[in-house]
């Protein structure tokens, strides 16, 4: 799985002139500490997305997953405020949409009324409508979902740019050059297929994928733009 993402990204990516170098937030020999030396020689960051791990989840307190990611989040929380404070572009993608938040102090919690899977609509909101990171897209369009933990508030400090029907923080804006989506980008309608069909506990039972999932052209620019705005 890990493998079918990267080749996501460089998919999404293709054409862009940008070289990607891949870290696992997993690893604890890098220097997750002294985020400088982490970023030596990198231009831009993409915390992505991960269907193994969750804040909540409905899982229980103690459940593995959750644990890990609550080092998953000490590890990248200096990495985060280092970014932000150099104003070095971030991009955070689901779990990485929700890992910016709790780093920003928002509890990410299991909320039945906001999770979901499958193709969507979001919605630019007027501050969305004028951001150079959307500008240009229609007011409304199709992106991939698949999350079941969901942002609690609107994180201090940050402008709602898009929601939709069920999931009220879809994209954020932290400063000049840090954003995030709780939707996915690098997907198209073939690769959620394939990995509702890999991700137990994600597709609801008796609900076929292809029923839930259509394409979503104006999304996959997101990436791309993401690139061309901090050339």
């Amino acid at each position: 799985m890990i493998e079918h993402e990267r080749a996501e990204y460089a998919r999404a990516l293709e054409g862009t002139g940008v070289t990607l170098a891949f870290a696992s937030s997993l690893d604890e020999s890098l220097p997750w500490e002294t985020p400088s030396a982490l970023l030596a020689g990198i231009d831009a960051v993409i915390i992505g997305g991960s269907g193994e791990f969750d804040f909540d989840g409905g899982r229980e307190l103690t459940d593995e997953a959750r644990r890990i990611s609550r080092g998953i989040l000490e590890r990248l929380t200096p990495l985060i405020r280092h970014v932000k404070a150099e104003t070095i572009p971030m991009l955070g993608i689901c779990y990485g949409h929700q890992i910016i938040a709790e780093a920003h102090g928002v509890r990410v919690v299991n909320d039945p009324a906001q999770n979901k899977v499958g193709t969507a609509l979001v919605r630019l909101t007027h501050e969305g409508a004028e951001d150079p990171l959307f500008t240009g897209l229609p007011a409304s369009f199709s992106a991939q979902y698949g999350h079941k933990d969901s942002l609690s508030s609107l994180p201090a400090g940050a402008t709602l740019l898009a929601s939709g029907d069920r999931c009220r923080f879809s994209a954020l804006r932290y400063g000049p050059t840090l954003y995030t989506v709780q939707f996915h980008p690098e997907l198209t309608a073939e690769d959620v297929i394939y990995k509702l069909a890999n991700s137990p506990g994600y597709l609801p039972e008796g609900v076929e994928p292809e029923s839930i999932v259509g394409e979503s052209p104006e999304a996959s620019t997101i990436l791309s733009r993401f690139v061309k705005q901090f050339s």
